[in-house]
């Protein structure tokens, strides 16, 4: 049985805590309630050490929030309380990060707070999007339908971005064999047949010598490469984590040819999606471009939203809002501007992000399929300059003593 830590306070007013055997988070605080404590706190016993110290982003990825909204709807569904609820879930959920934040979700409403208060205490690892429509399923009363539709959207959102991820699984693959090459062969052949070369003397092509200095400095001097990589890796993350680099790369995404319109059809897809998921919530539509904006991942359409949120609060709708953000295609407006004058936004968004997913995906195809022959042609520049001036004075004193 796993340890649990827990904080109580007795019928005197006194605080205590310790570690507890139990089989799960509910086992452990019925037992505490049974000695007539108050529990305050009930965790998973980590341990110490650094095994146990968390490792990257607190954020829960796609796939996790699938899960907990997907179970979360089926127990609410079938009449389950949700603090029952949250106890399955959290012996269902498989990482430790889902774990904790199932866990923390739970102790908080054992401790009197309510479900759309304790799912705002982990907005560092949950979306914004899923904090604000368990808040409207909660009011509404219509919580289970609230997590279908937001496994829905992290189903199809999730599905969108793998897509992407496979469709660039080749081109990533070309450019790192090409690097493996090229430094394979300046490290391994080039050395060997260089020092043949300088026994058997004569004058060498620039092109040769240039080949030679290089893989000699390689070999040599591998520490100084390999500190200016990580130096110049580690500066483009710092720059572009700052104001000004993170707007200059997200606007060079969406203005650089054949990538640019796979960002714009991604973030089309996004947009409509999101607002769709959130309006069939009765999520206002200033909370609903506020919460979008976000989760575009783009500086630049973040402000032009937030721009357009100042026009929908003086009034404006939603559709004369964001006419003027150029980023998106002319058929978001429009579509935009008929859901608002048939009343059907929602739905009228979501087949529109049904259109641009298939847009992104085909965007995405375009832009790999003209990746591919650069990579090739890079590969073939880079292995052919090596081999060619490691050949031309073979041939050259071949030529020679025949």
């Amino acid at each position: 049985m796993p340890n649990f830590r827990y904080q109580v306070i007795d019928s005197a007013g006194k605080k205590s805590e310790g570690v507890l055997d139990a089989g799960s988070v509910a086992e452990a605080t019925r037992k505490l309630k049974g000695d007539g404590k108050f529990v305050m706190s009930v965790e998973l016993d980590k341990g110490p050490g650094l095994l146990n110290v968390e490792i990257g982003s607190k954020k829960l990825n796609t796939k996790e929030l699938v899960l907990i909204s997907r179970q979360l709807s089926a127990l609410l569904s079938a009449g389950i309380t949700i603090i029952r609820s949250l106890d399955m879930l959290y012996q269902q959920v498989d990482t430790k990060r889902a774990k904790k934040v199932v866990g923390d979700i739970y102790e908080a409403i054992q401790s009197g707070r309510t479900l759309s208060d304790a799912f705002k205490d982990q907005k560092e690892a949950l979306p914004a999007i899923m904090i604000s429509m368990v808040a409207a399923g909660e009011e509404s009363g219509r919580l289970d339908e609230v997590m279908n539709r937001l496994a829905e959207h992290f189903q199809k959102q999730s599905k969108l971005k793998n897509k992407i991820s496979s469709a660039m699984v080749y081109p990533k693959i070309l450019f790192f064999l090409t690097i493996a090459i090229t430094v394979g062969l300046l490290t391994f052949l080039v050395p060997g047949i260089a020092q043949t070369i300088r026994d058997l003397g004569g004058d060498l092509p620039a092109l040769t010598k240039a080949v030679m200095a290089v893989s000699d400095s390689l070999v040599n001097f591998w520490y100084i490469y390999a500190i200016v990589i990580a130096g110049l890796v580690f500066g483009f993350k710092a720059w572009k984590k700052s104001e000004s680099g993170h707007y200059t790369w997200d606007n060079l995404m969406i203005k650089m040819p054949i990538i640019g319109k796979a960002t714009k059809m991604n973030a089309s897809a996004m947009f409509c999606r999101t607002i769709s998921t959130l309006l069939k919530s009765g999520i206002s539509v200033l909370t609903a471009v506020e919460i979008t904006a976000a989760s575009l991942d783009n500086v630049v359409l973040e402000k032009k939203l937030a721009d357009a949120r100042v026009e929908i609060r003086k009034g404006t709708q939603l559709s004369k809002s964001i006419k003027n953000i150029t980023e998106f295609p002319p058929m978001i407006y429009a579509m935009v501007a008929i859901g608002e004058e048939s009343g059907t936004l929602d739905t009228i968004l979501d087949k529109a992000a049904d259109f641009f997913e298939d847009e992104a995906d085909a965007a995405t195809t375009k832009m790999t399929a003209a990746l591919e022959p650069i990579m090739l042609i890079l590969m073939a520049i880079l292995v052919g300059t090596t081999v060619g001036a490691i050949a031309m004075p073979i041939f050259t004193m071949a030529q020679f003593i025949g």
